[in-house]
């Protein structure tokens, strides 16, 4: 799968570097930014739970997007930041992406709509990642996409399993749960998971399990590259980083 450094490569003209040297201040919530970090570490605090008291604390690094979400959802990043190391920041202007997005393909599309989903309506309690896969995609591609069955409670992956395929739901309930087993969402019919695999992600950063009699549709990361290589590099790179945005929202959520 192609990496998100090769893209950044391929549109490197269309992006500024800023480097930064620790504890030095820079804006990140900033309307129409998306930035990408080449180089450093950036400590990321988010908003306080009501019920906990406590906040959300993740640790951005090397490819790791800040505000790409945002930018395409023409929101503003409400976090706060520390630059931990010196860095080194690709950033581009949001509104370039997203109109990029906005002229995507129904795979890279409904991908990027997925994602949004997922992590702005997830944050709200008992939410669910409601996105369905366009017709389109599933029925021109069915002959060649593998339906499988699962019965209830059946552990699909495993967080730190190998990462090669993503799910599209037909019937049932999948639980998705963080690496520490804290719920992160409940996905139905129409939606889908794994997308780890689309980035060339080594292993799984979370687990998967069926919470009723579920039939899954496989999308091999194969067939997925095979899809956005039809797309310009900026919906491509916009693409996964909204699915890096999601891992790391799993992630800044299971550490609550």
């Amino acid at each position: 799968m192609t990496s998100i450094n090769e893209l950044l490569s391929a549109v490197e003209g269309s992006s500024k570097v800023v480097t930064l040297a620790a504890n030095e201040y820079f804006d990140f919530n900033v309307k129409d930014q998306a930035v990408v970090i080449e180089q450093g570490e950036l400590l990321v605090v988010g908003q306080k739970d009501p019920k906990t008291g406590r906040a959300g604390r993740q640790l951005f690094k090397e490819a790791d997007p800040v505000g790409v979400a945002e930018s395409i959802a023409s929101r503003v990043s409400d976090f706060d930041f520390s630059v931990n190391t010196d860095m080194r920041l690709r950033v581009f202007d949001g509104a370039l992406m997203r109109s990029h997005v906005n002229k995507a393909g129904v795979f890279a599309r409904t991908i990027a709509r997925y994602s949004l989903k997922r992590i702005f309506e997830d944050a709200k309690k008992d939410a669910k990642a409601s996105i369905v896969f366009e017709d389109e995609f599933i029925y021109k591609n069915y002959e060649d996409l593998r339906s499988v069955e699962f019965a209830a409670e059946t552990q699909i992956f495993k967080a730190g399993a190998e990462s090669d395929k993503m799910y599209f739901i037909e019937k049932g309930q999948v639980r998705i749960n963080s690496e520490q087993n804290k719920h992160i969402a409940t996905l139905g019919v129409g939606e889908c998971f794994g997308e780890g695999a689309l980035m060339g992600a080594a292993t799984r950063n979370a687990s998967a399990v069926t919470e009723t009699d579920a039939e899954l549709v496989i999308i091999e990361s194969e067939m997925a590259e095979q899809e956005l290589k039809n797309e310009h590099p900026m919906t491509w790179l916009a693409t996964l980083l909204l699915l890096k945005q999601v891992g790391l929202m799993n992630q800044f959520r299971g550490k609550r």
